[in-house]
């Protein structure tokens, strides 16, 4: 062969490679894109659970958890370090079936050498009928928003053959390269879609999500463990039954503790029974905190704390139990590490908006909204100005408002907005029309008022794309989240009453 022979099938060569990579590179983008988002201000935020873990440090984790959105909004590794200094993550998923669970652990051991394991069951059980067509015993997309964000790796490829097996209405081959699945998806890409890197590197809490609420009328009894005796044990369900049994094997090979919990969620006494027979098969602890002792020695109560997905302070109740157990019985010991700080503030960024959710007294709601972060956007189209007095008037003023609103007769229309940049406010009786944008142009606003109908007058406050309107009487309060990139509250002050009472749209 010729040394021009070689050259050209060199250059060939290397065109060719280079025509691969480029076509693997823009594969790998439009997957990127096209793939759904889930971040850390969503209710199940999957996306940052499973690629914040990534960005871990290598063997900075001593304790994992797996399991349901049961798991997700009931572990809290943010309390469990601040109260013990143990470090633990979250690695639990909405509806996260338990073939799921084994090969999300076995892709955490290659970054993570945990000292114990913790998995919530209650997916061990038949979750819903919904998905009786396949054994993964959750839906498609609950699966997906856990295996969508694993690396791709022969593991990623077994578990993808291992889901298709078990729900023959998947494709495994979609789990490689999301475009087969949500090729569709891309007549709606939004924002979101363009910036995972900034919104993963934001970070979320460990895996956990907050919750709020409560619920005075729910009734809840727990049961006692000797109840158990004089029931017939509920049916577990296959292959869950077999994957929670390869990953108990697997923490036993690794000299992993391995720890079973049920958290409060109405549980029956049958499944309790199944659940405690396995461990004791398997020689592994189970903690159910549907039982009695258990529940009240944590202090829980339904009423306060809810079922199933816990309000935060529920979630408290259970964390500082669990993280109290693995320092005491099992030995974890504190260490220290910064990335809580991150997670930290977070935390508590999360519990400030759901104070300020709660909150039904205007004098104390309007110094909850001295946040930067916070856009509020006021809208009163009619009469809002009867019963504000000397005191709501300063402490509006204290927020920038330049209108005196007590004088301001009935009939007018008023709107305003704060954010970082000032205070900017509208006045007037005739028809308006006020729009603009919030967090660098991205986010659009828009109010208006029309009377020229005098049947359906048109009082309308425009968020995102969201209708924020409220009543016509008193002072409507929008507050955006710019760094949620969401509305995060929308009440009215009824200010011609003195009561002043709150209402939530």
């Amino acid at each position: 062969m010729s040394k021009m022979q070689i050259k050209t099938k060199a250059k060939l060569f290397v065109k060719f490679i280079s025509f691969v990579l480029i076509t693997c590179l823009c594969v790998g983008v439009v997957n990127s894109w096209l793939k759904p988002k889930y971040y850390y201000t969503y209710a199940w935020p999957s996306t940052n659970t499973f690629q914040d873990f990534y960005a871990l440090e290598k063997d900075s984790v001593d304790v994992l958890f797996f399991g349901s959105s049961h798991a997700v909004s009931s572990l809290n590794p943010q309390v469990v370090y601040d109260t013990y200094g143990i470090t633990s993550y979250n690695l639990g998923s909405e509806q996260q079936s338990l073939v799921v669970s084994y090969y999300w652990l076995r892709e955490a051991l290659k970054y993570q050498s945990p000292k114990a394991v913790i998995i919530d069951t209650y997916m061990l059980h038949k979750f819903s009928d919904s998905y009786v067509y396949n054994d993964m015993n959750c839906s498609e997309s609950a699966v997906r928003k856990a295996m969508d964000n694993m690396r791709l790796s022969p593991l990623k490829w077994e578990a993808a053959q291992t889901i298709a097996k078990t729900d023959p209405t998947q494709d495994a081959l979609s789990y490689i390269l999301p475009n087969i699945r949500y090729h569709s998806r891309w007549t709606s890409l939004g924002e979101e879609d363009f910036t995972e890197a900034s919104m993963v590197a934001h970070g979320g809490i460990k895996g956990f999500t907050v919750m709020s609420g409560n619920d005075p009328n729910l009734e809840y009894t727990p049961f006692h463990d000797g109840e158990a005796e004089n029931v017939d044990p509920d049916i577990m369900m296959e292959p869950s039954r077999t994957y929670l049994a390869k990953t108990i094997e697997l923490c036993q090979e690794k000299g992993i503790q391995v720890i079973l919990i049920n958290i409060p969620c109405a549980e029956s006494i049958g499944r309790y029974r199944s659940t405690k027979t396995f461990a004791e098969e398997y020689g592994v602890p189970y903690y159910d905190f549907n039982e009695a002792t258990l529940y009240n020695e944590i202090g829980y109560d339904a009423s306060e704390n809810l079922l199933s997905h816990p309000n935060y302070l529920g979630a408290e109740k259970i964390s500082l139990y669990i993280g109290k157990m693995l320092a005491e019985q099992y030995g974890i010991a504190p260490r220290e590490d910064s990335s809580y700080n991150a997670s930290r503030q977070l935390y508590e960024h999360n519990l400030q908006n759901i104070r300020l959710q709660d909150t039904t007294d205007i004098y104390e709601y309007l110094p909850l909204l001295n946040q930067e972060r916070y856009s509020i956007f006021v809208f009163a189209p009619t009469s809002f100005s009867a019963c504000i007095d000397e005191d709501l008037m300063n402490m509006l003023f204290a927020m920038g408002f330049a209108t005196e609103l007590r004088e301001v007769r009935d009939g007018t229309h008023y709107c305003a907005l704060k954010d970082a940049s000032g205070f900017v406010e509208q006045l007037t009786e005739e028809d308006l029309q006020f729009s603009g944008a919030i967090r660098n142009g991205l986010t659009t606003y828009s109010f208006q008022v029309d009377t020229t109908n005098m049947v359906h007058k048109t009082y309308k406050m425009m968020v995102d794309g969201t209708d924020c309107s409220g009543l016509t009487t008193g002072l409507n309060f929008v507050v955006y989240d710019n760094e949620q990139k969401q509305v995060i509250d929308r009440v009215n002050f009824n200010t011609t009453t003195e009561e002043l009472t709150a209402t939530r749209y």
